[in-house]
């Protein structure tokens, strides 16, 4: 029974009360996760630094912490988050997070704990395996350095803001990592463009073995690519954003093999990976995707893509119908909050919304055929809506794809799979509210 009620957190609150047996089954899944923000116009006080933390020690819950983040505003305080939010108090509470798997941080201020940074961070050393961070600050060798201090981490996220050049600021180079992380899970960059420590982080740690990358508005793309040719599985093309604020690609440019240049879809020569299995992009990106490159290159992006991949174990690309993209979804969505959500009774489509709704997805399985053309694959179609709303755009989606089989639209190796494959779990209730940056959740909700 837990196993269904673990991403609803009102439930788990509902059975913590019924007996100290459902308790303890419970507090796990219900103390998985500790926020903490510095954001002084925040609404939530209980969230305010360091409260979340005192509260949980307090309680004796920090053990079960396995996902810590720090959530921090560019506008509360220019300097991020320094030593200035770390006292002698706070520091004893820390060490009690003995099996944190999964630690994100806002405007880290990397300089300000050094040379004493084990003090602040060392007790996570032996166990976090993943790592994000939103706008870090510091050179490149002091970002790596922080990054080397966790030993056995596989996942990276390194998210900016914006897309503009980073001020550099004078390197050490004495400064050496105290460890060679594997990095072996997923890679996430999200607008970024500081291609020297990508070369450093390849130069430190002999290379990156990534198996699975997510990239958006990357400079240096190209390098990533080539550095992990023999490891890469899983490929997106969009960033882990439910909202789609970022998901249309503003430009595309011709083929460029200098490994400095922004890179974009039409960019991208896949031919060196011989270990991709997956191309994965949403329904929004596709549409961008599909736009000509150029009058010289008619080709579209993604087409491109599709022909230029050489793996042999090369086998699907998936579709994302992220949130309520889905016609289905946005006509019985509710936006999501803290309250418990109450659901409307579905109402029925008129008949033109349900042409509407057919035409749609008739112009989209025309595109899908087209691209099954250039190369063989199995095309999956995910839908990322939550909850009953996820159930009714599900049946709806394998509705129609039914009856453009019926009408012959499909052949037999084109048929599409319409399938739901989360691959980690969903956050609760109360990450939403704390969206911005790294802590919006997605469809993969992908380890921070």
């Amino acid at each position: 029974m837990i196993a269904h009620l673990i991403y609803n957190k009102y439930s788990l609150l509902a059975c913590s009360l019924t007996c100290y047996s459902w308790y303890i089954a419970v507090a796990a899944h219900l103390h998985h996760t500790l926020i903490a923000t510095t954001c002084s116009w925040s609404p939530y006080q209980k969230l305010r630094w360091p409260k979340p933390l005192w509260n949980t020690h307090k309680l004796g819950l920090l053990p079960l912490v396995r996902k810590f983040q720090i959530h921090d505003e560019p506008t509360n305080d220019p300097g991020g988050i320094s030593t200035k939010q770390f006292n002698r108090r706070i520091l004893r509470h820390p060490p009690g997070l003995t099996n944190v798997q999964e630690l994100g941080i806002d405007h880290l201020e990397i300089p300000t704990f050094i040379p004493r940074i084990q003090r602040y961070f060392g007790h996570f050393s032996l166990t976090v395996k993943s790592l994000a961070l939103r706008d870090p600050r510091g050179s490149r060798r002091q970002v790596l350095y922080f990054i080397g201090l966790f030993q056995h981490l596989d996942d990276l996220k390194l998210i900016y803001d914006e897309a503009k050049p980073q001020n550099e600021p004078e390197n050490d180079l004495t400064l050496v990592p105290p460890f060679t992380p594997p990095l072996r899970g997923r890679l996430t960059a999200t607008c970024f463009t500081r291609v020297d420590l990508l070369k450093d982080m390849i130069y430190l740690f002999g290379g990156t073995r990534f198996r699975h990358m997510d990239l958006y508005c990357v400079q240096g793309m190209r390098l990533l690519l080539d550095t992990c040719a023999e490891t890469l599985e899983t490929l997106q093309l969009y960033p882990c954003d439910p909202h789609c604020e970022r998901l249309f690609l503003q430009s595309v440019q011709s083929l460029i093999n200098n490994s400095t240049v922004w890179s974009f879809p039409g960019d991208f020569d896949l031919s060196q990976n011989k270990s991709l299995r997956t191309l994965e992009t949403t329904v929004p990106s596709i549409d961008a995707m599909l736009v000509e490159t150029s009058p010289d290159n008619p080709a579209s992006p993604l087409t491109h893509m599709l022909s230029t991949i050489t793996s042999p174990v090369f086998s699907e690309v998936v579709a994302f119908y992220r949130d309520y993209n889905f016609p289905g979804a946005r006509f019985c969505a509710q936006t999501p909050s803290l309250k418990p959500r109450v659901y409307p009774p579905k109402r029925k489509m008129t008949r033109v919304k349900e042409e509407n709704e057919a035409s749609w997805h008739r112009g989209r399985f025309e595109v899908y055929r087209e691209l099954h053309k250039v190369r063989n694959f199995q095309l999956v179609l995910c839908v990322d809506v939550w909850d009953c709303d996820g159930e009714y755009s599900l049946q709806r989606l394998k509705r129609y794809v039914a009856n453009e089989k019926a009408r012959g639209g499909f052949s037999r190796s084109s048929e599409p799979l319409v399938d739901y494959r989360p691959r980690g779990s969903r956050p609760h209730l109360s990450e939403l509210q704390f969206g911005a940056g790294i802590f919006r959740s997605s469809i993969a909700w992908t380890p921070l």
